[in-house]
């Protein structure tokens, strides 16, 4: 078996397709299908600021295994059976914290240790500034996979826009991951292997031109020595990847436009990159862009980080929302930040979007084959907020994990928590993904939190 998956890997790095490619017929995935495990356990982690939900005194989902959504839920209903609902969440690390400096003690000054759940190195002049502590899990999570061998990316670090310097992932203490905010050269980094940045007329027809060049003589190759399956594999990934290849193509200009299209624009620019009338459409991209790096196997974990710790001057247009005058020091009346403080019926908007979006990745995943199942059976995908509505509650934060990554969480089912450390959920993913861990960040939090399980 081993020898027979070589010289597959062998062919295939022949082609010099690398990592957009190659992984989908390696030998560990052959292996877990000889033993009835279909695929490598995959950890997406998406992060966006200012509450799940409107309104102090309104409730999240009903708990229970018939849990009933609300309203801005709705797009998950399609899919309750794959969905563990959280309510209840403690940052408790931003309030133990020695803080000598009177740094703020806030929903969105723990922003940048949601995923370490260790005690700040120190408070920062803003909540853009705090510095973590220590590792965050998805570096946690890919080190201890490429301990046990695994060869690819330690971990894939995405964003849709940000206003400040606030990171989620962390090497080390005082080590930010700065994530790609460009999904034209995230694309560019995954599947052409080169990170360097080129018109782009040139990329996109160095993307077909790989594609086209490989597709006959890879079909050619599984047909003489592959299965049905490896068919099946090589034909929703190039599918998959063909259609991010379109999706870009139609947001760049030709190479003589000089202006920016009202209508989109193109994310080649930093002007762009940066203009918020883009934030839905690059969202879904990096969407699409994390779904492909997982199915190539070219990373097993995702950080998608939507905008920063606070969001004050992102505005989604596609909702209706406009430019407005200045909220103090709050950014735009119409952003985020200020239709968070007022917690009404914009807010409820707002958290319906980004619950479409939850829904959107879910599917994503769904819609690629994995050894004779979903990806989203051998995945896990933890959508988090740095507080509960929009008002800085750190406290009984909700959050939701969507995939039972290999049979490990037990899903369908909506959990009332009371004062858990998110430390225990960190700890999950990890244990779930295949890197034994007891304890992460904080060790006075305590271990997994065995409910995930069904314990």
């Amino acid at each position: 078996m081993n020898r027979f998956m070589s010289s597959r890997r062998t062919f295939l790095k022949a082609m010099g397709v690398g990592s957009a490619l190659l992984p989908l017929l390696d030998a560990e995935r052959a292996q877990a299908a000889c033993v009835g495990v279909s695929g490598p356990r995959r950890v997406f982690i998406v992060v966006w600021p200012n509450g799940m939900f409107a309104g102090k005194a309104s409730s999240w989902a009903t708990t229970g295994n018939n849990f009933v959504l609300p309203t801005h839920m709705t797009s998950l209903e399609q899919h309750r059976q794959d969905l563990i609902l959280l309510d209840g969440l403690d940052y408790k690390f931003i309030q133990d914290a020695p803080n000598p400096t009177g740094g703020e003690v806030s929903g969105h000054a723990c922003f940048q240790g949601m995923l370490t759940g260790k005690f700040y190195q120190a408070f920062g002049s803003s909540t853009a500034n705090n510095i973590a502590g220590g590792p965050s899990i998805d570096q946690h999570i890919g080190n201890g996979l490429r301990a046990q061998g695994y060869t690819g990316r330690t971990s894939l670090n995405l964003q849709v826009w940000s206003g400040s310097t606030a990171r989620l992932s962390w090497r080390a203490a005082a080590d930010p991951i700065i994530p790609d905010f460009d999904p034209f050269h995230a694309f560019s980094t995954l599947f052409t292997g080169t990170g360097t940045k080129v018109p782009v007329d040139i990329i996109l027809a160095m993307r077909k031109s790989v594609l086209d060049y490989v597709v006959r003589d890879l079909n050619r190759f599984v047909k003489k020595v592959g299965g049905n399956e490896d068919r099946a594999n090589v034909e929703s990934h190039l599918q998959n990847v063909r259609q991010i290849e379109q999706r870009l193509g139609a947001a760049a200009p030709p190479a003589s436009t000089t202006c920016i299209p009202t209508d989109l624009g193109t994310p080649l620019t930093a002007g762009a990159l940066k203009n918020t009338t883009n934030f839905e459409l690059i969202t879904k991209l990096q969407i699409d862009l994390a779904v492909a790096a997982f199915a190539s196997d070219a990373t097993r974990v995702v950080v998608l980080q939507l905008g920063d710790q606070s969001n004050s001057n992102i505005i989604l247009h596609s909702l209706g929302f406009r430019p407005g005058e200045q909220d103090g020091n709050t950014g735009n009346i119409n952003g985020l930040t200020s239709i968070a403080h007022r917690d009404s019926t914009e807010k409820v908007v707002v958290d319906t979007w980004f619950m479409e979006q939850v829904a959107y990745a879910i599917s994503r995943i769904k819609d690629v084959s994995d050894g004779g199942k979903t990806m989203l059976d051998n995945t896990v995908l933890l959508a988090m907020n740095n507080m509960r509505t929009g008002l800085h509650e750190f406290k009984g934060v909700p959050a939701i994990l969507a995939g039972s990554c290999g049979g490990y969480f037990k899903t369908g089912r909506s959990l009332a928590l009371t004062s858990t450390p998110n430390n225990g959920v960190l700890i999950a993913l990890a244990n779930a993904a295949g890197v034994p861990t007891t304890t992460f960040g904080e060790t006075i939090y305590g271990g997994e939190l065995a409910a995930l399980r069904g314990l």
